[in-house]
Order: structure tokens, then sequence, then C-alpha cells
């Protein structure tokens, strides 16, 4: 038997330098030597260099990288919390523009930045895509993925996006028009494109994808222009085939749920799944939110808890099928979608929860494991409920409630919700959760409608807003109880981000980016960035220094933009992302 001679990694090594760099041994090409050097046989060099490459690993510990910013809650628990502290209470006031980009859309603008080794990727309005150099603001390269021209009376919320994915070489987006697009992280170029539906009937994708499981996980819209079923779909990475598909409300008269439908109300149910999800890697369970039931406004014509409607559900990432759910606001009858994210969290009593403040009005922590309601508090004034019976069930009060012959005057809260879409955030520091508020209410009546395939699907002979504020809430994540408020003239419209520097930055209608204290809410810097906000702020770091990311554009979809008239007598329309750093001679 031949002997084997067993030789250092380093040794190996500088062994093929040496034969590469002779030209005895070429990377193409098998040794001609019968008894080939070192032992091997067939020896490649199979490099291939993959700039900005993102493994499961760093998705996986988004928690412990301080650099980057991977997913939309910043991590896999959504927390948007950022370890960076170059930035703080400190010398926040020495805050200063770096540099601008102009998306050249005029589009309400609902996104935020992914970053990865110093790379941004970010979307505008329109379903635009842009790679940028997140030091001096260099484009890269940009894609823009044409759209319909009949798309536009289909879109609930203007043409907007709310960013990308990032996984292996690749970049994901989903569009309006109902597809997932793949693209070269390095050159934008489209690696693959599949479509999920058909725009026609009101189906649109407008989030971030989610990565789970080695998966690419999306969730749609159209529940309100359609009454279209909710999907959560995922794709293979490398090739957009559908693994698995769940719905979010029933698609047959068998399925258990069909009960809380009175009168196969199911059919044309909607509860769209259109906000991103998380996921817990240790369970390999994905959370996702759920949207309010059609038609929105007329609850009478499907009485019945309408599952799975106004909830998060608790999926198995492998199959989706659904572990538990909990539902927040059953037999919606205010358009109080559940979709708002969920952040996970072990709280002070050792409890593994989520957080989530609903649109409903109320802050909740439910245990992750069972989906059994811990405590519910009000976010601001709510008196759409009496009271709770037992896991944390609304007692509905009958005079809040839309009828035909009659209107329901000052719901509170307004459609818009105690909440909207834009995301919260959680210090691990201050175990306080940071919470965007709308304090509003509404006048509603219902009206019959019949359901047509593609149009507006409300219910609603009235529908007027109130007066509205807002600002930003702190609550501790144990035990519910408000730590501190910062009050502010118009309500909140944009996500937040808590940093380890002692920081939570917020933006508003009026164009103000501000950081206030985390342990206070102080404001302690603000900047005008000309033109309402209603994206998301990020923070990452590029060769030592810390820089923050605005998104801004107003627009959107609820009431509030219906009311920027008074607004847009001192400012105008446009999209952009603006980025801040210190001074230099204050870092």
């Amino acid at each position: 038997m031949r002997k084997t001679q067993r030789i250092s990694r380093s040794v190996l090594a500088a062994s093929l330098a040496t034969l590469f760099a002779t030209g005895a041994l070429a990377a193409d090409a098998a040794p001609a030597d019968p008894e080939p050097p070192l032992g091997v046989d067939v020896l490649e060099a199979g490099f291939k260099w993959r700039p900005n490459y993102v493994s499961e690993d760093m998705l996986i510990n988004a928690d412990k990288d301080a650099n980057n910013w991977l997913h939309y809650g910043k991590d896999y628990q959504a927390t948007r919390f950022s370890q960076l502290r170059q930035i703080t209470r400190d010398n926040v006031v020495r805050l200063v523009p770096k540099w601008n980009l102009s998306f050249g859309v005029n589009d309400a603008q609902d996104s935020q930045t992914t970053v990865v080794n110093g790379r941004i990727y970010v979307t505008a309005s329109q379903n635009k895509v842009f790679s940028l150099d997140g030091e001096s603001g260099r484009m890269l390269w940009k894609y823009e993925h044409p759209l319909p021209g009949d798309i536009g009376p289909r879109l609930c919320c203007e043409a907007v996006n709310r960013g990308v994915a990032v996984f292996k070489n690749m970049v994901y987006m989903a569009t309006l028009d109902s597809h997932v697009v793949a693209l070269d992280n390095t050159t934008g170029r489209v690696l693959w494109d599949v479509a999920l539906g058909d725009y026609r009937t009101g189906e649109i994708y407008t989030s971030m994808p989610l990565v789970a499981n080695g998966l690419i996980v999306v969730g749609n819209s159209g529940s309100d222009v359609g009454g279209n079923v909710g999907k959560i779909t995922a794709l293979d990475p490398d090739t957009g085939k559908t693994v698995w598909q769940t719905t979010t409300r029933p698609t047959s008269a068998s399925d258990p749920a069909a009960k809380t439908w009175a009168n196969d109300s199911w059919k044309t149910g909607g509860a769209s799944a259109w906000l991103t999800g998380n996921y817990d890697p240790k369970t390999k369970t994905i959370f996702w939110g759920v949207g309010n039931p059609t038609p929105d406004f007329d609850p009478r014509v499907r009485a019945g808890d309408n599952l799975y409607s106004n909830s998060t559900l608790a999926l198995d990432a492998a199959t989706g099928k659904i572990k538990h759910h909990f539902q927040y606001t059953p037999n919606d009858s205010w358009d109080y979608d559940g979709n708002n994210e969920t952040i996970l969290v072990d709280d002070d009593q050792g409890r593994k929860v989520w957080l989530h403040a609903d649109r409903n009005g109320h802050v909740y922590s439910i245990n992750r494991d069972s989906g059994k309601c811990n405590w519910v508090v009000p976010i601001a004034r709510v008196n759409w409920v009496t009271g709770f019976q037992g896991n944390c069930r609304p007692i509905v009060n009958p005079d809040k409630v839309p009828g035909y012959d009659k209107v329901a005057t000052d719901v509170a809260p307004i459609l818009d919700g105690g909440k909207e879409w834009h995301p919260a955030a959680y210090s691990p520091l201050t175990k306080l959760l940071y919470v965007p508020y709308i304090d509003s209410s509404m006048d509603i009546q219902a009206k019959k409608m019949e359901w047509r395939q593609g149009e507006w699907f409300l219910s609603s002979k009235v529908l007027k807003a109130n007066p509205y504020t807002g600002g930003v809430k702190a609550f501790d994540a144990t035990t519910g109880k408000l730590a501190w408020t910062r009050p502010q003239s118009t309500p909140a419209t944009s996500g937040l981000l808590a940093t380890a520097g002692g920081l939570v930055f917020s933006g508003d209608a009026e164009g103000y980016f501000s950081a206030m204290r985390d342990d206070t809410g102080e404001t302690l810097w603000r900047f005008n960035v000309g033109t309402g906000i209603h994206g998301n702020p990020t923070t990452f770091n590029v060769n030592g220094q810390q820089y923050v990311a605005i998104v801004y554009g107003p627009g959107g979809g609820s009431l509030w933009p219906l009311v920027y008239g008074e607004l847009f007598k001192h400012q105008n329309r446009g999209g952009g992302m603006m980025v801040f750093a210190l001074s230099p001679q204050y870092r």
C-alpha cells in the first residue's frame, strides 16, 4: 500500500504558489506527470471572487454585526437597534449631511437602506433600485423594473416600495406588478424574474422580501382593491421557483377557518400580507402579519372572527404551515390591519415574547411559542373597545361600529391606526420599546356594495378624518408601562432607529429628521430635509465612520396624505435619501 505524506496547509499553499508561478501547474489543466505533484490527481483553482456576498451566517448573526444593515428590522428579531456608538448624545449636535441622492420621482417614498460592507442598496417608488458607495454616495448601478401603463388605478397607496433583501450574490425586489426579481449584486443584471399574481385583480407587492431558512419569503397586497386573498410565498433563492405558499384566509369551504366567515364571505375577504415578517432561526418560525378583512367597513356581511385577518401568524419556515396565531381585532370594522411588525424579545421575567404595536391602538406582549397574550396597553386615545376578555380579546364598543343608517362619530383611533406601518424599535440597553404613534379619530358610515374584481371594496358611505397629532412614545418591554412621550404637531410618519449611542432617530411629515435621548425622549438634534419623511432611518459603518441614512418623500396610504394640502403650502414633493455623519473634527 502506498504511503500518503501529510503536509500542513501552509506548506501546501506555498508549494502550490511556486508551481503556479513557475508554470509547472496550470489552473485549467490537470498535470501530465503520471505521479502528480503533492499526490493530488485533480487540482483545480475553483476560487471565484464574490464581492459583498451575504451568507446565512451573516443573516443569523446580524444582531451582532455593527457595520451592516442586512434585514428590514436590522436583525431577525426586528429590533432596529444598532450597536454603533460613534454618534452619541454628547456629539449628535455635530451631525451634518454628507451626501444626498435624488430618486428622480415624486411619489411617496416608504423605503430604507440595506447595507453590505459599505455598499448601499435602496429602492424608490416606481420599482427603482440603486446601488451606491456608502461613503461617497457614488452610484454604482441602478435598475428600473418596467411597469404596465394601466397599473395606476390598482395601487392602494401610490407606487411605493419598502426595500430589497440581500442573500448570496443577489438582491431581491418584489414589484408592483406582482413579480419578484433577483439582481446580481455587483452589476444589477437580472438573474431571474417570476410572476406571482396578476396586478389587474388588484394584487400587488410593495414590501421588502425576508430571507428565512435559506428561502426568499414575500407577502402580497391587494385586499382593499379587489378583496384578493392574502398570500405568503417562499421562493428558491437561485431560481425563483415556489417552495411553499400559505394563504391568510380560507380558499375553500372545507377549511375550518371558513366557519369564521358567514355566508361564504371568505371568497372576497381580503386579509393581505403586505408588510415584511421576521424569523426565529432557533425554532425555525416565521412571524408574519395579516391585514384587514374586506369589505373594510361593513362587518355585517362577514359575521364572525374572519380568521386569519388582523393577526400575526407563526409559520413553520420549512413548510409554511401555521403553528399558531394571535388575532388583535376579530371582525374588524375599522380597517385596523394586523400587519405591523413583531419584535422578538426575552423580557425581564424570562418570557420569550413578541412585542407588537397595532393599528387598533394597543401595544401587546405575546408569548411567541404559544400565541398567548401577556398584556395589552393603549398607545394613545382608544374608544372602539370597552375592555378585554381572556387572552386580550377585545370587548367592542357598539357605538363605534359603523352602520348603514348611522354615522359612527369620533372613532379612535383613525384607520391610520394608533401606529401605522412605520416600524417601532427596541433597545436591549434601556429595555424600552419605542413606538411612532398617531392620535386621531374618524367618522364612518357603512353601505352595501357589490364586489368587483380589481376595484376598491371598502363599503363606506362616509369616511372623515378628524384632526391629527402624534409623536413617539417609549414603553417598558416587560410591563407595558409608559416610560416617556415626545408629542409633535403631526402624526408619526417614519419608522424609528435606536442605537448604542443612547439615541432614537425619527422623521416627520414636516420634513424634520430628529435624534432624541433614548431614556427620556428629549430632542437633541434635528435637520429639515426639505419635504415630508415617510421612509425609515438606518445606520451603518464605512471605513470607521458611522453614517445615518433617511429616505424622504411624502405620501402613501390611509387618510393622512389626503390632508397634505396644508403642508404643501410650505413644502414641495420630491423623493430621495440623505446621509449624515459627524463633522471630521468631532469623530
